[in-house]
C-alpha cells in the first residue's frame, strides 16, 4: 500500500548554495609590460591651508608621513600661498621642513589680492559678483607669485612648482577666482616667463579638456611646468596630448568626505570609505596621471586622524596606508598594460614596472565579501613574489609568497575586503603563443527575434558608439509595444552591456535608469532602477538584473532603456551586448595550437566556461584532452572531423561520439541539440535530489526515481517502476552510493523550460522568489517557496517549482507513493509541525473525512469521529 513517508535529513549533497556564490571565486589579470604607460612621479597631500592653519600638524606628524625614510613614504607635499605679501613668510617654516625631508613642494593660491580683482573681494562671488583677476593686473599678478618663489628660494627652499590658481571653474562663497581656459592660457603666454618656478595650471575642479586644448598651443605650453586639475569632476582625455609633447600630468586635490552629504556624522566604514578611496587612485593612475596628491593630510577623511569621526588623534588611518602602498611600491615606476579575465567586475587594480626593470608590482583591490584565487598571467617566468595587504584588521602585513617552481602563471590567494600589492620578480621570456581566443556571444541582443521591422536597428549595439542621455534611449527610443519588440528566445536573467569606453562632460552616471519590457503575460511594464554609476576607465560588464527577483512579473521581450540625464551626457562605446542565463561562457580560438596559452588556460581554469571552439584551429595534437583538463567536467569542445582529435565532450558537425557529464561539474549549455553515441551522467547520492537530464537515460539499479506533481497544497511522487527517464524531465532521485544515467541520441537542454510547473536547469541560476525548492528543515523534505532576499542557488541538472503566482504556501510536503525498497530510507515519521490534514492510506488528502474510518493525521492513525 501507499503511505506517507516525512523524509528525514541524511548527509546530502548541498542541493543550492546561498550568498556567496557556486564556486569559488577566481580571476585572471593578465600583464605586459612590453606595453609602457606614464612614469608614475609620486604621491602626497596637502600639508595646510586657510581653514587648517600652519601649525594643524606637528613636525612629528609630517616626518611620519612625508620622506625617504618615513613611516608612509609619500614624496609631493602641497602647501597655501597665504594672501598678501606680507604673509608670505607663514609658508616658510613648513617649506623648509618638507625641503629637508627631500619632498617635491609645490604652492597653490586661492586668491590674489582683492583690489586686483573685479569683486574687490577675496571670494570667488561677493555680493552676485565673480571675481575675476583685472587684466590690468596680470603682470602684478606675475611678479606676485614669483616674489612666493624667490621668498621660498632666499629661504633653503626650490619649488617643485607653483600654481596659477585653485579651482579656476568654481565659484564658492571662500577665497577664489575664477579663470577661463582662455584667460589662463592668456596669462601664461604672456606672463609665464616672469615667474621662475615651473608654473603649474589649471588645477581645476576636474582634468578638463578645455583647459587642456587651452595649454597645447606652444607659446603657452612652453611657459608652461606641470598640467594639473582635481577629481571632483571628470577626467577627460586631452591631457594626454600635452604628455605626448614630454608633460606631466598631476591629480593636484580630492577627498572623500563621506559625511557631506549626511544628516548627521558618521563615522569612517571600511567596506565603504576604503575603497572608494582605492578605486578613486587607481582610476587616476589607469588614466595615465603621473602624480597623486590628497587634499587635508590630516583629517579624519585623509591620511591621519583629527580624533573626530573614529578616527584617532595622530594616527594613520586606513586611507593613509592605502595610498603608502601606492607611495612605497609605485613611485618612480612606470604604468604598464594590465587587463582582467573574469573577476573584472569585481576585482580592480593595475600594473608597473620598477624602475631597474627587473619586477613588476600589481595593485589588487577587492572590495568583496569573497577571497579570491588570482592568476597573474606575466609575460615571464617567475619564482618570487612577496604580497603587501592591507584589510580591516591590517595594515600593510607583508609576506613571501611561495612559488614552488618557476611559472608564468602563479596563483596568489587575496583576502576578502582587502587592498594587496603583489612585487614579482622578472626571470627568463615566456614563450609566445600562436593562438587567439574570443569570448563569443550566440545569445547577442543582435540574435533576438524582432516582431515588427518598424523597431528599428538601434538595438544592434554591439561595437557601436551611442549617445545615453534624457533625449538618447538605448535598444530603441520606444516606450510602447506599436512598433514591436525584441522576443527573447530564452528565460534569460542578465541583460549585459559590455562597456569598451565612456565619456561624459560631468558626472559618470546614469539617473532613473529605466528599463521598458514586455512581461510574461505580454504586457508591457518598465522597471526603475535608479541610479547608475560607471567606472570612466571603461573595459567592464554593465550587468543589468532582469531575473523575476526583480522583475517580478517576468520578461518576455525588450522595448527600450531610459535615463533622465541631462547634464550627463554620456558617450558610450559598446563591445558586446547580449543576454545571460546564468554565469554560462563560451569562447572560440584560431591559428596555431598552443597549449601554454594563457587565454586557454583561464578558459580551462574556469568552471564556468561551457564550450570552447577549436575548429579554426590548426596543429592540435591527436592526444589532447580537454575534458581531463577542464575544471568544469560538463563543458563540450567544438572541432571540425578533419582535426583527428578523439576524447569525450567534442562535437563534430552536432555530432558527439561520448558525452560524460556529472554532478561535480559545472554547468552545461550547448549552442544547439547534438545527437551522440553515448551519453551518462554520474551523481554521488546519499539521499534525496531533483534531477532533469538532457538525454532519454536508463534508471540505474538501486535508486528510486519519481515523477512529481502538485495537487491540493502537496508535491506527490510518483514511482517510475520500469522504462527511464524522458530528456528534460525533471524527477526525484532516492538512494546511496554513485549512480551513472545512461543514454544515446539526441540531447537537448531545452534551457529553464516548464514542464509540469517545473523548470529545468542547465545553467546554475538563483532560484526565482516565489519559486519552490526541495529543500530540508528541521530533517523533513518538501519543497519550500523562496523569500524575496533569499539566495539560493539551483545546481546544473537539477529544478524547482514554479507556479505563477497560484501558489503561496510556505512550503509543500512532499508525499511518495512508495520508498519501501530503497537502501538505508527513512522509516515512517510523525510529521514534526503537523498540518492537521487527514490522508486516507494511500497517503491522499481528504476534503471529506467519514466517521468510523481510518485515517492518518499529523503522522499517525486515527479514526474519524
Amino acid at each position: 500500500m501507499k503511505k506517507i513517508y516525512t523524509l528525514i535529513l541524511l548527509p546530502v549533497f548541498i542541493l543550492f548554495l546561498t550568498a556567496g556564490g557556486i564556486y569559488a571565486q577566481t580571476a585572471t589579470m593578465v600583464i605586459d609590460n612590453s606595453v609602457q604607460h606614464q612614469n608614475i612621479t609620486g604621491f602626497g597631500g596637502f600639508v595646510n591651508g586657510p581653514q587648517f592653519q600652519f601649525n594643524h600638524m606637528t613636525t612629528a606628524q609630517v616626518q611620519q608621513l612625508w620622506g625617504e625614510n618615513s613611516q608612509m613614504g609619500y614624496n609631493i607635499m602641497r602647501i597655501y600661498i597665504p594672501v598678501g605679501e606680507e604673509n608670505f613668510p607663514q609658508a616658510i617654516p613648513t617649506a623648509q621642513l618638507a625641503q629637508s625631508l627631500g619632498v617635491m613642494l609645490f604652492a597653490s593660491p586661492w586668491t590674489m589680492p582683492p583690489e586686483w580683482k573685479t569683486n574687490n573681494h577675496i571670494n570667488a562671488v561677493h555680493n552676485g559678483i565673480i571675481g575675476e583677476l583685472k587684466e590690468e593686473h596680470y603682470e602684478d599678478y606675475a611678479n606676485y607669485l614669483n616674489n612666493f618663489v624667490e621668498l621660498m628660494r632666499e629661504n633653503g627652499v626650490e619649488l617643485a612648482a607653483i600654481s596659477i590658481q585653485n579651482e579656476p571653474d568654481y565659484l564658492p562663497g571662500y577665497h577664489g577666482c575664477r579663470w577661463s581656459p582662455e584667460q589662463m592660457a592668456n596669462f601664461i603666454r604672456d606672463y609665464g616667463h616672469i615667474i621662475t618656478a615651473p608654473i603649474m595650471a589649471a588645477e581645476g575642479i576636474g582634468i578638463t579638456d578645455n583647459y587642456a586644448n587651452a595649454m597645447l598651443p606652444d607659446e603657452v605650453f612652453n611657459n608652461l611646468g606641470i598640467f594639473a586639475g582635481h577629481q571632483y569632476g571628470p577626467i577627460q582625455t586631452a591631457h594626454k596630448k600635452l604628455q605626448e609633447k614630454g608633460m606631466e600630468v598631476w591629480q593636484s586635490e580630492f577627498l572623500i568626505n563621506w559625511n557631506a552629504d549626511l544628516p548627521s556624522d558618521r563615522n569612517f566604514t571600511w567596506s565603504i570609505d576604503a575603497f572608494d578611496f582605492a578605486m578613486a587612485v587607481n582610476t587616476a593612475l589607469l588614466s595615465d596621471i603621473n602624480a597623486w596628491v590628497h587634499y587635508a593630510s590630516k583629517r579624519y577623511y585623509g591620511m591621519m586622524g583629527d580624533g573626530t569621526n573614529g578616527t584617532p588623534y595622530g594616527v594613520i588611518t586606513k586611507r593613509g596606508y592605502i595610498l603608502s602602498h601606492f607611495a612605497q611600491y609605485t613611485t618612480g615606476t612606470t604604468r604598464v598594460e594590465s587587463s582582467w579575465r573574469g573577476g573584472s567586475d569585481i576585482l580592480d587594480g593595475s600594473a608597473y614596472l620598477s624602475a631597474s626593470g627587473d619586477e613588476v608590482i600589481v595593485k589588487v583591490i577587492n572590495p568583496s565579501d569573497d577571497p579570491y584565487t588570482l592568476t597573474i598571467d606575466l609575460p615571464f617566468y617567475t619564482n618570487m613574489a612577496t604580497s603587501i595587504t592591507t584589510t580591516i584588521n591590517a595594515n600593510m602585513v607583508e609576506s613571501t609568497i611561495d612559488i614552488p617552481e618557476e611559472t608564468f602563471r602563479p596563483r596568489i590567494d587575496i583576502a576578502a575586503s582587502s587592498f594587496t600589492t603583489l612585487i614579482f620578480s622578472i626571470g627568463d621570456d615566456r614563450p609566445e603563443s600562436e593562438m587567439e581566443g574570443v569570448q563569443i556571444f550566440p545569445n547577442a541582443i543582435e540574435n533576438q527575434f524582432v516582431t515588427n521591422p518598424s523597431f528599428g536597428t538601434d538595438y544592434q549595439m554591439s561595437g557601436q558608439t551611442f549617445i545615453f542621455d534624457n533625449g538618447n534611449h538605448l535598444i530603441s527610443p520606444n516606450t510602447n509595444s506599436s512598433n514591436g519588440y525584441l522576443q527573447l528566445d530564452d528565460r534569460y536573467n542578465k541583460l549585459v552591456f559590455h562597456i569598451k569606453e565612456i565619456s561624459s562632460p560631468a558626472t559618470y552616471t546614469s539617473a532613473n535608469t529605466t528599463l521598458y519590457y514586455i512581461n510574461r503575460n505580454g504586457q508591457v511594464r518598465s522597471h526603475n532602477y535608479g541610479t547608475i554609476s560607471f567606472n570612466q576607465q571603461g573595459n567592464y560588464n554593465w550587468v543589468l538584473d532582469i531575473s523575476t527577483d526583480v522583475l517580478t512579473d517576468g520578461i518576455t521581450g525588450v522595448i527600450g532603456l531610459r535615463n533622465g540625464n541631462w547634464t550627463s551626457v554620456l558617450s558610450i562605446t559598446f563591445g558586446d551586448v547580449y543576454f545571460m542565463i546564468g554565469d554560462e561562457k563560451m569562447y572560440k580560438f584560431s591559428g596555431a595550437y598552443s597549449s601554454g596559452d594563457g587565454f586557454l588556460l583561464d578558459c580551462l581554469e574556469d568552471m564556468t566556461t561551457t564550450s570552447i571552439d577549436f575548429s579554426e584551429v590548426t596543429g592540435i595534437p591527436a592526444g589532447t584532452d580537454w575534458h581531463s583538463m577542464a575544471v568544469n567536467k560538463n563543458a563540450v569542445y567544438y572541432v571540425g572531423e578533419e582535426q583527428g582529435v578523439s576524447a569525450a565532450n567534442l562535437i563534430s558537425d552536432n555530432i558527439s561520439e561520448e558525452l560524460i557529464l556529472s554532478d561535480v561539474g559545472g554547468s552545461f549549455y550547448i549552442h544547439e541539440d547534438i545527437t551522440v553515441g553515448s551519453a551518462s551522467y554520474t551523481i554521488q547520492l546519499n539521499g534525496y535530489r531533483i534531477i532533469s537530464l538532457p538525454f532519454d537515460a536508463n534508471i540505474p539499479e538501486d535508486i528510486g526515481v519519481y515523477t512529481l506533481e502538485y495537487e491540493s497544497g502537496h508535491i506527490y511522487g510518483y514511482r517510475v517502476e520500469n522504462g527511464g527517464i524522458y530528456a528534460n524531465t525533471p524527477v526525484l532521485v532516492v538512494g546511496n552510493g554513485t549512480f551513472t544515467f545512461i543514454g544515446n541520441g539526441l540531447v537537448s537542454t531545452q534551457q529553464q523550460s516548464l514542464v509540469d510547473d517545473m523548470t529545468n536547469v542547465y545553467v546554475s541560476v538563483r532560484a526565482p522568489r516565489n519559486s519552490y525548492v526541495l529543500k530540508n528543515v528541521g530533517g523533513i523534505y518538501s519543497f519550500h517557496r523562496v523569500q524575496s532576499g533569499e539566495q539560493h542557488i539551483i545546481m546544473p541538472f537539477s529544478a524547482y517549482f514554479e507556479f505563477d503566482g497560484s501558489v503561496t504556501a510556505a512550503n509543500l510536503p512532499l508525499v511518495l507513493d512508495d520508498v519501501s525498497n530503497i537502501n538505508d530510507m527513512p522509516e515512517f515519521q510523525d510529521w514534526n509541525d503537523g498540518d492537521n490534514v487527514y490522508y486516507d492510506l494511500l497517503g491522499r488528502p481528504v476534503r471529506n473525512p467519514q466517521k468510523g474510518v481510518i485515517y492518518i493525521k499529523n503522522g499517525k492513525k486515527v479514526i474519524y469521529q
